[in-house]
């Protein structure tokens, strides 16, 4: 696929695709049903472990959604199927802006090595990204 200029020069290791309600994923489908935002645009939207924090308190804030789950997938497993594309509507400068997308089924048991149930942090009133959060895996 072809890449945005501003894409990453080394391949990250994991990316991440966030969804809540954790209740409507089911480790047991063979392809991960796509959001109604996937829809929409036609592809999966999938964040870096630098852009997840961004992402997760942009897009899911607390006062729509009660809890936020994050499926870690290898990044080899899709990258045939990436491409790295900048946000929509931006014309970004640096490479924080620009997001993984993944065009084509996403298949669950070749790509998620696990889950990340993350919690709200009240006194933040944020989702809590503590040191360590792309560990807290659960399968």
């Amino acid at each position: 696929m072809s890449n945005h200029p501003l894409a990453p020069s080394v391949d990250p290791s994991f990316v991440y695709k966030l969804i809540s309600p954790a209740s409507t994923f089911n480790p047991s489908d063979k392809v991960l049903p796509l959001s109604a935002l996937d829809k929409a645009d036609g592809f999966y939207h999938l964040s870096t472990s630098a852009q997840v924090p961004g992402t997760a308190n942009r897009f899911f804030p607390k006062s729509k959604f009660n809890d936020l789950l994050i499926l870690k997938i290898k990044f080899e497993a899709i990258k045939p199927q990436v491409k790295w594309e900048a946000a929509k509507g931006e014309h970004p400068t640096d490479v924080s802006r620009i997001f993984p997308h993944v065009y084509g089924d996403l298949l669950q048991e070749e790509s998620i090595v696990g889950t990340i149930l993350c919690e709200w942090d009240e006194e933040a009133e944020a989702w809590d990204f503590s040191s360590g959060w792309e560990d807290r895996l659960q399968k």
